[in-house]
């Protein structure tokens, strides 16, 4: 079976927070990571801005897409690690070898309007790192 673990794909740059479903159940994992080259055509559709119809049209007409595909060696479940943490070491791995940011949040940040409290956490976080 192949899954999207996050549930959405977002703009080539980071890799969002994993859904922990998919390493709740136990099995091994074949991580890939996937990143598109937009030199002759992007692919990435953001469908708040574009609709399907004028998405596929810049698709099908773009020179070319080019993408990196990178099978990473299979992972399983460490004895002490629980569905999060497996998954963030999974989504670690894709990261590093996509040349990602590892994004602490899920896809619903695209859809949901952020509450101010939210926002305020994160001034404050990255403040402490300034």
């Amino acid at each position: 079976i192949f899954i999207f673990w996050t549930g959405t794909c977002i703009n080539n740059t980071s890799v969002m927070m994993f859904k922990k479903g998919s390493f709740e159940i136990g099995g091994t994992i074949y991580p890939v990571a996937i990143k598109y080259d937009p030199q002759f055509g992007d692919a990435f559709w953001n469908s708040s801005k574009y609709n399907i119809v004028s998405y596929l049209l810049r698709i099908m007409t773009s020179w070319a897409i080019v993408c990196n595909v990178w099978y990473l060696p299979p992972m399983v479940r460490k004895e002490n690690e629980d569905a999060v943490q497996f998954a963030n070491r999974v989504r670690s791995a894709i990261a590093r070898q996509g040349g990602l940011t590892e994004l602490p949040w899920d896809g619903g940040l695209k859809r949901a309007k952020v509450k101010d409290t939210f926002k305020e956490e994160q001034q404050k976080n990255y403040s402490k790192m300034l």
